[in-house]
């Protein structure tokens, strides 16, 4: 079985799924090599750590049972009537 690789020129129509496959392939490879080179790029020199710390703690001064008592106070019942 010969393996050639498809053509831009090519319809997709008359692409294979082998050739599909192929193409994806080489496409998700493209993409995750220039994604490599844009984040060595990135001046951080620990990406992950600057994306966790762009996320904060939570402060709430209130006691356990002020939180438990606010969860509860904005609880709503729903009295009317549904069908399907």
């Amino acid at each position: 079985m010969e393996n050639t690789q498809p053509t831009s020129d090519q319809p997709i129509s008359s692409l294979t799924v082998a050739d599909l496959e192929a193409l994806i392939t080489k496409i998700v490879h493209k993409v995750l090599k220039q994604e490599a080179e844009k984040s060595q790029s990135v001046e951080s020199n620990n990406p992950p750590q600057a994306f966790l710390e762009t996320f904060g703690t939570l402060e709430d001064t209130r006691t356990t049972e002020e939180i438990i008592d606010d969860i509860y106070g904005s609880r709503t019942i729903d009295n009317r009537e549904h069908s399907l």
